[in-house]
C-alpha cells in the first residue's frame, strides 16, 4: 500500500478536542498529507472536509478514502481551488458529496465563501466532532502575502471552532522562515515533521494527541 495510506502511529486523531486547530509543519515530501488524513479521520461522525489548493478534488478524495476502509459511511465535502476543476460537479466526483470550485488558490474571499457555506450546512445538521482538511498553505502564500493569508486563516480557524471542529492546514517549511512564525501564532497546537535516519519523524506541540519527542513513521 501506498505510504499516504498507512495510518500514523503513536498518533491519536481521537483525542484532538474540539475546537482545535493544528497546524502541520515540515520541509516538502516528508508526509505531511499522511498525518493530515489520520487526523481528519479521527471524526466521531465521518463528517469532513478537504480544502485542496495543490491537487484536484477526486484525487484527494481517492487518496482519503485508501486511508478509510468505511469511506462510503463519510459525508465528504471538498472546495477545489486548484484551478483544475472546471465545471466538475458532485456527479462527475465519486466518493465526494458536495464538490465546490474556486478558480483559484489567490481567491480568498471565494474559499473562504465556499468553506464557511460547508460549515454552516455542519452547523445546521448539529454535527458532531467535523473536521477540516487544508492541503496546502505554502499555495496560498505562492498567490497572496502573508498579512492576507494571515487574516484568511484568522476567520477560518474562528469558525471552524465556532462549529466545535477540528482544523488541521499543512505548511512546508524551511529555516528561518518568517511566514512560518507568523503563522504559526495562529494555531492551537503543531505537529512538527523532519526528515530522520530512518524516514520521516514527528512530535506534537501543544496538544495530547500524539507523542512530544521525535517518532519515526
Amino acid at each position: 500500500m501506498d505510504t499516504e495510506a498507512t495510518h500514523v502511529d503513536p498518533l491519536r486523531p481521537d483525542a484532538v478536542d474540539p475546537g482545535t486547530s493544528v497546524l502541520v509543519a515540515g520541509p516538502a515530501m516528508t508526509g505531511k498529507r499522511r498525518l493530515l488524513f489520520d487526523l481528519v479521520g479521527g471524526s466521531a461522525s465521518k463528517t469532513a472536509a478537504f480544502v485542496t489548493t495543490k491537487k484536484p478534488a477526486r484525487k484527494v478524495a481517492a487518496w482519503f478514502a485508501a486511508t478509510r476502509p468505511e469511506t462510503e459511511e463519510w459525508d465528504l465535502s471538498v472546495v477545489d481551488c486548484t484551478g483544475s476543476a472546471g465545471r466538475e460537479r458532485r456527479s462527475r466526483a465519486p466518493g465526494i458529496d458536495d464538490l465546490r470550485v474556486v478558480s483559484s488558490p489567490g481567491d480568498l474571499t471565494g474559499v473562504g465563501i465556499e468553506l464557511t457555506g460547508v460549515l454552516r450546512e455542519w452547523d445546521h445538521d448539529a454535527a458532531t466532532d467535523p473536521r477540516v482538511g487544508l492541503h496546502s498553505l505554502s499555495t496560498l502564500l505562492m498567490y497572496a502575502d502573508v498579512k492576507r493569508v494571515y487574516q484568511f486563516l484568522h476567520v477560518v480557524t474562528s469558525r471552524v471552532a465556532s462549529v466545535d471542529g477540528v482544523g488541521v492546514y499543512t505548511l512546508d517549511v524551511s529555516a528561518g522562515g518568517t511566514a512560518d512564525d507568523v503563522l504559526k501564532q495562529l494555531f492551537d497546537a503543531m505537529v512538527e515533521v523532519r526528515r530522520g535516519d530512518d524516514g520521516s519523524e514527528f512530535r506534537v506541540r501543544g496538544g495530547d494527541f500524539g507523542p512530544r519527542s521525535w517518532t519515526t513513521f
